[in-house]
């Protein structure tokens, strides 16, 4: 044998030698079971992983008893600014002054004595006007013609309960009555008596008639004792006549009482109505050059503000945030989905104002949902908020009005392999 074929058998054999010796690494060796252990775990994951189902929908968060804006109801300049940034007010406090024609502090003045007298007119006690006379005012500016106005319905009112000429007129009355009830009692009495009078000479009368009859007295006598009786009649007659016109006399006397009566009280009225009528002037005037406070909170400026400042009519100044507010959102859900709600759902709330990366979002559960769907075929579904406006992260959002977000009604948590099982499902059942 050539000694080139030997060295080539003795080459091969040492190859074939390490080839047959090599051992290969586990991963190798082992392969198939560690790709049959992966696709279990993976297919044990989708058993135990759940994903939820999501709706989303737009959200307008509302406060129930949330801040209130104060806006000027009148343009002009800020003539003076009563309170500072974040601070605590109370309701009906005057927080800036618009320019006006008039002075604030008289009108203010004159505000407190209407208040002041109020509730005793109301109640027909006008004593209160002489303990609390009105002060002369002539810088009310807007205000100061029906000012005047009611001065002379003051006036007229004053003149007919201080004077005092009304009160004596009515006792004098009361008087004349008394007097006339004791005439009328009087005549009564006498007319009593002219009654048994002509009851007497009527007996007498007809036992004389009767005497006449028998031929025992002569005629003449029985005109005569006829005459007396009609005598007697003529007197009931004049007493019955003096009875009416006492009667008539006290029915004067009543109306008069009733009229002047009518008179005072009609000037009560008049004086109540122009009291009402300038009190709702004067809190016009204020609502137009006066801002107040409308509850009790902490203040808040919408924009940097300085004295002599224009403001236009219907401009936002102040918040007034209260101590305690509660919200809920207002969710708007298309159809799609819609029927997967129910309540007591989670809902995820981002805050557009708020980006959720920086101060997270709200949590909040489904508490109504409405049946019929709006002019637009979304349904409005109410999301209550039991932390208010605390996100996730611990941050509490400041409220402003029309606050927009977007919600993510969490439906239903489903496995992973349901997920796609129902899908080939749908496939197969397609085929």
């Amino acid at each position: 044998m050539p000694l080139t074929t030997i060295i080539q058998q003795e080459l091969i054999s040492t190859e074939v030698q390490e080839l047959i010796g090599y051992r290969p690494h586990w991963l190798i060796r082992r392969g198939n079971i560690i790709f049959f252990l992966v696709l279990l775990a993976v297919l044990a994951g989708t058993w135990f992983i759940q994903y939820p189902d999501i709706v989303n929908g737009s959200v307008r968060i509302v406060a129930i008893d949330g801040p209130k804006s104060v806006t000027t109801k009148t343009e002009g300049n800020l003539e003076r600014i009563l309170v500072k940034n974040e601070e605590q007010v109370v309701q009906g406090q005057p927080l800036a002054l618009i320019q006006s024609t008039g002075k604030h502090e008289e009108v203010f003045q004159l505000l407190r004595w209407i208040s002041a007298i109020e509730e005793p007119v109301t109640n027909d006690s006008m004593e209160i006007l002489l303990e609390e006379p009105l002060v002369i005012y002539n810088n009310l500016g807007e205000l100061q013609t029906d000012y005047e106005t009611f001065r002379v319905q003051l006036r007229e009112t004053m003149e007919v309960l201080q004077s005092g000429y009304y009160q004596q007129k009515k006792n004098s009355l009361y008087t004349d009555l008394f007097y006339l009830s004791q005439l009328r009692n009087n005549l009564t009495k006498q007319s009593s008596l002219l009654q048994k009078e002509y009851e007497v000479q009527t007996t007498d009368f007809k036992a004389k008639d009767h005497l006449t009859k028998e031929k025992v007295l002569a005629p003449l006598e029985l005109n005569q004792e006829k005459g007396k009786l009609l005598l007697k009649e003529q007197g009931l007659e004049q007493m019955t006549a003096q009875l009416i016109n006492s009667n008539a006399a006290s029915h004067n006397k009543q109306k008069e009482l009733l009229d002047l009566q009518k008179f005072v009280s009609d000037q009560r009225i008049k004086f109540q109505a122009a009291l009402l009528n300038l009190k709702s002037k004067t809190e016009d005037w204020i609502k137009r050059f006066v801002l107040v406070a409308p509850q009790d909170g902490k203040l808040f400026y919408t924009s940097f503000l300085q004295e002599n400042q224009f403001i236009p009519a219907n401009t936002e100044l102040f918040y007034v945030q209260p101590a305690s507010t509660s919200y809920y959102g207002s969710l708007t859900a298309g159809q799609n989905g819609i029927g997967k709600i129910t309540v007591n759902q989670d809902v995820i709330i981002r805050m557009q104002g708020y980006p959720s990366d920086q101060f997270g979002y709200i949590k909040g559960k489904v508490s109504y949902i409405s049946n019929l769907p709006n002019r637009n075929d979304s349904f409005l579904i109410k999301i209550a908020l039991p932390d208010g406006l605390v996100t996730n992260q611990h941050k509490n959002l400041f409220f402003r009005n029309n606050l927009l977000a977007s919600g993510e009604v969490i439906t239903e948590n489903r496995r992973l392999i349901e997920r796609f099982t129902g899908k080939l499902y749908d496939m197969i059942k397609r085929k």
